[in-house]
């Protein structure tokens, strides 16, 4: 009887240990296991969505322009190449401040001093024979039918070199939410579309994303002062064209 009731406690054992290993190996079906199965299922449920991009755009005539030139001076010393570069650039200054340009709007975007090198062949040394400084302007030109006679008034004081112009829109907010809302109504469009083909019916959207930064960008026109003379710039013709507002929107839809 005693030998029995060991073996009963032997198997007791051996089947809790069994029980043991299955549950921490997952297999025993528990509680947490139909958590999972719910989670799966709604997941699934959640999966059935609509995802489409809408762009907008709207066009507008520049009423501002971004315009950066500068001098470039080469002399044999650092000190006389400084000085003809600064007293070129106040005259610069001065007088597209007399053409209407506020001081505000005028602000030294860059400075530089180079050596000049001349390289020897034959001993195969490199000698110092001169200075190059160079000094750039930004200026934002609000009244945007003076760009081109800003432009030939820098050179004719002795502007040399130039990074370009680009325009830009003032009020920009403004026609960036104008250029929002269009990109909603294009992404509308395209889901009903979808919804349509499938025969199904849209709720609201469940997320909406804003993928443009609705940070202005700027459209260059490129012109180099040194590849023309004087006379060839003066009067120069700048043809804004449009400036386009951007934006594009991401929505999500359940059916």
């Amino acid at each position: 009887m005693k030998n029995i009731n060991l073996l009963k406690g032997k198997w007791s054992f051996v089947f809790m240990t069994a029980v043991m290993f299955l549950f921490l190996m997952g297999i025993v079906p528990t509680a947490n296991h139909k958590v999972l199965a719910a989670e799966v299922k709604t997941s699934e449920v959640a999966a059935r969505t609509i995802n489409v991009n809408g762009d907008g755009e709207v066009s507008v005539a520049p009423d501002i322009a971004y315009i950066s030139f500068g001098v470039t001076t080469e002399k044999s010393s650092v000190g006389e190449a400084q000085k003809n570069n600064s007293t070129t650039m106040n005259n610069i200054i001065d007088s597209i401040k007399k053409a209407g340009v506020a001081s505000e709007d005028i602000q030294t975007s860059n400075y530089t001093i180079s050596p000049k090198y001349s390289y020897d062949d034959k001993t195969g040394n490199s000698t110092i024979v001169g200075y190059t400084v160079t000094s750039t302007l930004s200026v934002t030109v609000k009244n945007i039918n003076s760009v081109g006679n800003i432009i030939d008034t820098a050179i004719i004081n002795g502007a040399n070199n130039s990074n370009g112009i680009t325009f830009g829109v003032s009020d920009y907010e403004k026609y960036y939410s104008i250029a929002l809302t269009n990109a909603i109504s294009n992404a509308k469009v395209k889901a009903q579309a979808i919804a349509g083909c499938i025969d199904v019916k849209l709720s609201t959207p469940t997320k909406i994303t804003e993928n443009s930064s609705g940070v202005p960008a700027e459209y260059p026109v490129f012109y180099n002062a040194t590849e023309k003379s004087i006379s060839d710039i003066q009067g120069m013709s700048v043809e804004v064209g449009n400036y386009k507002v951007k934006a594009n929107i991401s929505l999500v839809y359940e059916y």
